[in-house]
C-alpha cells in the first residue's frame, strides 16, 4: 500500500508569488523607485525621489481592486502583458511559470519576473535602461536567497537550464523576463 502522506501536495504553490513580493518589499528600494517614479532620474537618492515606505510600496501591488485608470498598480501577481496598458509607466509581474515534479517528493519551480516599461521612459539619465537596471536588481535581490515557502532561488544554469533572461512585450511596452528556479518539497 502506498503512503499518500509522503507525496508532495505543493501547498505553498499559491503563495509563492506573494512570498517573492514580500521579500522584495523589504530588500530592494531601487526597484520600487524605478516602478513608481516615471522621470529619467528615478534611480537617484534625492528629495524628489525618496525611498518608498512599506505602505507606499504596498499601494502599488495589485490586490484585485478594480482600477479604472489602470495607473495605480505597478506590481502584479501574474505574467503576460495586458495590451490595454498604454500609460507611460513601468510594471513588474511575478508568477510561478513552471512546476516540474522531479519525483513524488521534490519539484522544481520556475519563478518568472517580467518587467515592462513604456519606451518613452525606459532610458534613464545615467544612460542605463530602466528595464535592464530592474532586471539586474531582481537577480541581485533574489539569487541565492531563501524565500519563505519557496526555498533558495537560483539564477544558475547548473541548477536549471530554465534560468535565463529574455526580451518580452512589444512597443510601446517592451520588457524582459527573468526566470529563477528553486526546489520545493
Amino acid at each position: 500500500m502506498v503512503d499518500k502522506e509522503i507525496y508532495n501536495k505543493y501547498e505553498s504553490f499559491p503563495d509563492l508569488t506573494y512570498s517573492c513580493i514580500d521579500f522584495l518589499l523589504k530588500n530592494n528600494d531601487l526597484i520600487w523607485k524605478l516602478l513608481k517614479y516615471t522621470d529619467n532620474n528615478a534611480y537617484k537618492n534625492d528629495s524628489a525621489h525618496p525611498n518608498l515606505t512599506i505602505a507606499q510600496k504596498g499601494y502599488l501591488i495589485n490586490d484585485g481592486t478594480p482600477d479604472p485608470e489602470y495607473d495605480r498598480f505597478r506590481v502584479f501577481l501574474d505574467v503576460g502583458q495586458d495590451n490595454t496598458v498604454t500609460k507611460e509607466m513601468c510594471i513588474l509581474r511575478i508568477e510561478p511559470a513552471k512546476l516540474i515534479p522531479k519525483n513524488h517528493i521534490y519539484g522544481m519551480v520556475s519563478m518568472a519576473f517580467e518587467t515592462y516599461s513604456h519606451v518613452k521612459l525606459n532610458t534613464l539619465s545615467n544612460y542605463r535602461s530602466r528595464i535592464d537596471v530592474i532586471t539586474q536588481q531582481l537577480i541581485e535581490t533574489f539569487n541565492g536567497q531563501e524565500i519563505g515557502g519557496l526555498g533558495v532561488l537560483h539564477f544558475d544554469a547548473r541548477a536549471s537550464s530554465l534560468c535565463s533572461t529574455t526580451m518580452v512585450g512589444q512597443i510601446p511596452m517592451k520588457g524582459k523576463m527573468t526566470i529563477l528556479n528553486s526546489w520545493i518539497a
